[in-house]
């Protein structure tokens, strides 16, 4: 599986998404500068606490890389079966589930450790900036640090099976554009922020979309032994 894996990123040349998801992590940070200049000349305070900070860009990167991974769908499965070279692919002595589970598990993986990797850089870049700055009002506890972690951590698992359900839409007319666009629709309405609470402070919410993910990977893989590709 390993080598299949390491194949099929050297396929599609994968490691050259790492620029974008750089750049994308600064394009977020200059989004949090808008957002504390912009409440700072109306006089309000953009982040009151590290717990709404947290909150803030947490959704930000979600749905930032929630749509990086449809379009790492659409390039390892819709233009696949678009282009027919999955026919080919599925030629060779390999198990196709595994193939598949391969593809599966690239965007999964993907998915968890941008937005892991992307939390920890632009919270500690937060935090560093605000020892220098002194933004928010209120310190920022050990405790507050574990709970946000914990939430980090379950946010970034539940999004890596989430990430996973556009794939259903795109399959279902072999669409690119299916693919993003309900991707986009998807984190509007999973990271829009009221007050503070999103669909992700209420955990039972984003773990049922990651596991109605994992069942669409599921089915989608199910009879690929038995299907006709042409």
């Amino acid at each position: 599986m390993r080598k299949l894996i390491s194949l099929e990123i050297k396929k599609f040349k994968l490691f050259s998404y790492l620029k974008g998801v750089v750049i994308t992590n600064f394009v977020i940070m200059g989004f949090l500068c808008l957002i504390y200049f912009g409440e700072k000349s109306d006089g309000n305070i953009a982040f009151v606490s590290y717990e709404t900070a947290f909150t803030d860009f947490g959704s930000l990167i979600r749905a930032a890389f929630t749509i990086f991974a449809s379009v790492l769908i659409a390039r390892l499965f819709i233009e696949e079966y678009k282009s027919n070279s999955i026919s080919l692919m599925f030629m060779y002595p390999i198990n196709r589930k595994k193939i598949m589970v391969a593809k599966l598990l690239i965007v999964a993986c993907f998915t968890f450790l941008t937005i892991f990797l992307s939390n920890i850089f632009i919270g500690t870049a937060f935090y560093l900036a605000d020892a220098y700055l002194h933004f928010v009002p209120r310190a920022l506890t050990t405790q507050l640090l574990i709970d946000g972690f914990i939430s980090m951590t379950l946010g970034a698992i539940a999004s890596a099976g989430m990430a996973l359900i556009p794939l259903y839409f795109g399959m279902w007319k072999k669409s690119v554009p299916a693919t993003i666009i309900s991707a986009i629709i998807m984190v509007s309405l999973t990271s829009s922020t009221n007050n503070g609470v999103t669909v992700f402070s209420l955990i039972a919410i984003p773990i049922s979309l990651a596991v109605v993910g994992c069942l669409i990977a599921y089915f989608s893989i199910r009879n690929i032994e038995k299907v006709d590709i042409n």
